[in-house]
C-alpha cells in the first residue's frame, strides 16, 4: 500500500511537470516606473486573457505622465508711507514661475510568458529603439516625460 501511494505520488508529479504548460497561452506582464517617482502610467489595450498558442497578435500601449502642467505668478506688492504721512503702494511685474513636473529616467518593462516579442516590431513614435531579436523581457528607457504627455506605441507578440 505504501509502494502503490509513492508511486501515485511520483505519477501525479510528473503529470503535473509535463510540457503542458508548452501549449498554454501567452502572458503578457507590464509596468512602468520612473525615477524621480513621479506619476507614470502604462495602459496595455487588448490583454483581458491570455494570448493563444502559434498566433501572433499586435498589441498597443500607452504611456502617460498625469501630472498637470502647474504655472504660478508672483508679484512683489511694497506698501510705505511717503514724507507727507500718505502710504503708497507699489507692484512689481508678474513674473509667471512653471513648476517641473516632469517625469524622468522612467522604465517601461513588458515580460512575454511563453511567447516574445519579435524583433523590429517595437514602434513609440518619437523615440529611437532599438529591440533584441525576439525578446522575452523588454525594457524601454525614456529620459523625460513632461506634465501631461501621452506616448503611443505598439509591438507584435507571438504566442507559442
Amino acid at each position: 500500500m505504501k509502494r502503490e501511494s509513492i508511486l501515485f505520488a511520483i505519477a501525479f508529479g510528473l503529470l503535473v511537470m509535463c510540457p503542458a504548460s508548452t501549449d498554454a497561452d501567452a502572458l503578457l506582464r507590464a509596468w512602468a516606473q520612473s525615477g524621480n517617482e513621479f506619476p507614470i502610467r502604462l495602459w496595455v489595450r487588448g490583454i483581458r486573457e491570455g494570448f493563444p498558442a502559434n498566433t501572433t497578435r499586435t498589441v498597443r500601449f500607452s504611456i502617460q505622465n498625469p501630472a498637470p502642467r502647474q504655472t504660478f505668478v508672483l508679484q512683489a506688492v511694497a506698501t510705505y508711507t511717503t514724507a507727507s504721512g500718505q502710504q503708497e503702494t507699489t507692484y512689481s511685474n508678474p513674473v509667471p514661475i512653471e513648476v517641473d513636473r516632469t517625469a524622468r529616467d522612467c522604465l517601461v518593462c513588458f515580460y512575454v510568458v511563453n511567447g516574445f516579442i519579435e524583433g523590429g516590431s517595437l514602434s513609440i513614435p518619437g523615440l529611437d529603439l532599438w529591440l533584441p531579436y525576439d525578446a522575452q523581457f523588454v525594457v524601454i528607457p525614456i529620459e523625460e516625460l513632461p506634465a501631461g504627455t501621452i506616448l503611443r506605441g505598439e509591438f507584435r507578440l507571438f504566442a507559442r
